[in-house]
């Protein structure tokens, strides 16, 4: 994408016509790539490069996502290679942007807000990145069987992961006891296979692995990591949840 400076006084509307198609930028199309699978203004756009077009007016724009990715400009448009196409309003500015800019704010786990800005106009979209989908499907790679050399650390990261969004949980605690059996020295996995045993109720194996991490954490001869502190706090609620 060449990024064009402003040097007229009026742009949208003048130079850059009203209800006309644009490259949305200088010289070639501009173009953008997605690893995976996203979701942009609500609609799905596959893993893939595209082109992007559209068709400024003064209260909203058409936003086009194109499939084909060779032409120069406009040049050679066709709508039967639309992916898809979208109406996104204008939010007006107070300042004026000399430069024509795209990008990206208000980052979220699962995406952000694509911009396009310049003069005193802003067009916005959410973007959304099945973040959890991705990251489920890169641990069914890492944790495959087949595999031999499955590391204590990977095992961990899997059943935190599958924990964290209580997925599976007879899973998650059959890696915590893969990642304990290759690291026995690793508390803080010892640590966190109790949380999920109270999670499920367990009170009793619970305990038990709490207590075999804050003996472990005391004794470890560099730091802690603040497991003595989490471990005297996981016991004081497991002895709230067993005298009821």
């Amino acid at each position: 994408m060449d990024n064009p400076i402003n040097k007229t006084e009026r742009f949208f509307g003048g130079l850059i016509p009203y209800n006309k198609l644009w490259r949305t930028g200088a010289n070639s199309s501009t173009k953008i790539t997605f690893d995976h699978e996203v979701k942009l203004a609500g609609q799905v756009i596959p893993a893939g490069s595209y082109a992007l077009y559209s068709i400024p007016e003064e209260k909203q724009w058409t936003i086009i996502v194109y499939k084909n990715t060779k032409h120069w400009g406009t040049s050679g448009y066709d709508s039967k290679d639309d992916l898809v196409r979208f109406t996104v309003p204008v939010t007006p500015l107070k300042d004026t942007r000399e430069t024509f800019s795209i990008y990206f704010e208000k980052f979220n786990t699962n995406g952000a807000d694509m911009v396009i800005s310049w003069e005193n106009v802003k067009i916005s979209m959410p973007l959304f990145v099945d973040s959890d989908e991705i990251i489920f499907n890169e641990i069914a790679t890492k944790t495959n069987p087949e595999l031999d050399d499955i590391s204590a650390q990977t095992y961990f990261d899997a059943a935190q992961f599958y924990y964290l969004k209580r997925k599976d949980l007879d899973q998650a605690m059959q890696w915590f006891d893969k990642a304990i059996e290759l690291r026995p020295n690793a508390f803080w996995y010892v640590y966190y296979k109790a949380e999920l045993l109270f999670h499920l109720g367990n009170y009793a194996e619970a305990k038990t692995y709490t207590e075999q991490c804050l003996s472990a954490a005391k004794a470890s001869p560099s730091t802690d990591f603040g497991y003595i502190g989490k471990s005297n706090l996981l016991l004081k609620q497991i002895a709230e949840k067993s005298d009821k």
